[in-house]
């Protein structure tokens, strides 16, 4: 019996040692759970004061001391050294500290409690993105320009204005699609998997139909979406002694990779000293339907909100001017719009205004025309045609 009693009395006398140190543990994890939580409220407090700030693109005091307030523990002390600022580039950034009294002061180690009062300062910055447009509906370009002699001056401006426009695209929609058709006097492709002689050299393509030896509009309206094995292209291997298409620019099919269509364009080259719009007008078509999409080995879009549209840039007229004339006449742009629902659009730079009302009668109501006279207005135009459905968003960066 004396022995038991013997240990009770170690025991207590082993507790009454330890208890100082079971104190000191204790108030060092009441302090750093206090600490911890401070630091985490202070960060969350000043992100969501920062958010609201940068939204309303507004310093409101009001808003931000009641954000700060509201995270704020019951054991910290009112709120002091807080700032905010918005800048010009629709950030905000915001400063706040958070300060506290340890609870069980006097039973923390001696160089912890070397200060009455705690502090946690935190900051956070966040930025204001507007206008940022997401495509909504997919649609298809055709660009079929004028790389004639006569651009060659023109020309260098003319690209900086296509890449220009796309570059305002968004690089990450796969929405949009361009195929480019450049002409002159023709159009020449290379490496098109429906001709495969273009896969040893570029070949120049001729879209027309012609019966004993003249154009005939009337079948070359009726074979406008035939597919490549209905067709006789007339090709022929390009040379600049035979000024019949360029020997360096040629079709390039639908894609979405608009890295590659900015490259493309910037590699255009003028050439030959004749111009035949329609020829780029019907192979613009050719880039564009579904069943030349198959030709050139493009997947055609499934849906029913797509859109395409054809944009033909000249700063001059047709050699054979009566081409287009009689082309019209047999049908072409109604084919075109009505039966193969494309959108036109026609941009002439510096043109007579019998080119223009060339144009005019080609587009009828629904297509658009635009006479450019100046650089200015040829950017504004190319802009306005190359134009997507987009819906507008806004969106805010934490950390910017």
């Amino acid at each position: 019996m004396s022995f038991i009693q013997s240990q009770r009395g170690a025991i207590t006398l082993t507790f009454a040692f330890m208890l100082p140190a079971i104190v000191s543990l204790l108030a060092m994890t009441v302090f750093f759970s206090m600490y911890s939580q401070v630091v985490i409220r202070a960060g969350q407090a000043t992100d969501s004061a920062v958010l609201a700030c940068a939204y309303q693109q507004s310093n409101n005091t009001e808003v931000t001391e009641n954000i700060l307030e509201y995270y704020r523990p019951n054991f910290v002390l009112p709120v002091l050294n807080k700032s905010v600022s918005l800048n010009s580039k629709n950030g905000c950034q915001i400063k706040a500290q958070y300060r506290f009294k340890p609870a069980m002061l006097e039973s923390l180690a001696v160089d912890i409690k070397g200060s009455v009062e705690m502090k946690s300062n935190s900051l956070s910055r966040s930025k204001l993105i507007r206008n940022v447009n997401v495509i909504q509906d997919p649609v298809d370009f055709s660009l079929v320009l004028d790389i004639s002699g006569s651009m060659s001056r023109d020309l260098p401006e003319l690209k900086k204005i296509i890449t220009d426009v796309i570059n305002d695209i968004d690089p990450n929609s796969n929405q949009v699609r361009f195929s480019i058709v450049p002409f002159q006097t023709g159009v020449g492709v290379t490496g098109a998997p429906w001709l495969l002689s273009s896969e040893d050299s570029p070949k120049c393509v001729d879209s027309l139909v012609y019966t004993n030896g003249n154009l005939d509009a009337d079948k070359t309206v009726q074979s406008l979406n035939y597919p490549s094995k209905k067709l006789d292209f007339n090709e022929v291997t390009p040379d600049r002694f035979l000024d019949r298409c360029s020997e360096t620019s040629f079709i390039l099919p639908l894609t979405n990779d608009l890295d590659n269509v900015i490259r493309y364009v910037e590699l255009l080259e003028t050439t030959g000293g004749s111009t035949a719009s329609y020829q780029g007008f019907i192979w613009g078509v050719r880039t564009l339907t579904e069943e030349w999409q198959k030709e050139w080995n493009v997947t055609p879009v499934q849906s029913t909100s797509l859109t395409q549209r054809l944009i033909l840039f000249t700063d001059g007229s047709d050699s054979r001017q009566d081409y287009f004339n009689d082309l019209m006449r047999a049908g072409l742009c109604y084919e075109i719009q009505q039966n193969l629902n494309i959108e036109v659009s026609f941009i002439g730079f510096g043109v007579s205004a019998t080119r223009i009302k060339q144009f005019r009668q080609c587009a009828g109501s629904n297509g658009t025309v635009f006479d450019a006279n100046n650089t200015a207005e040829l950017a504004a135009y190319f802009k306005d045609a190359i134009r997507v459905n987009t819906e507008t968003k806004v969106r805010i960066v934490l950390g910017e």
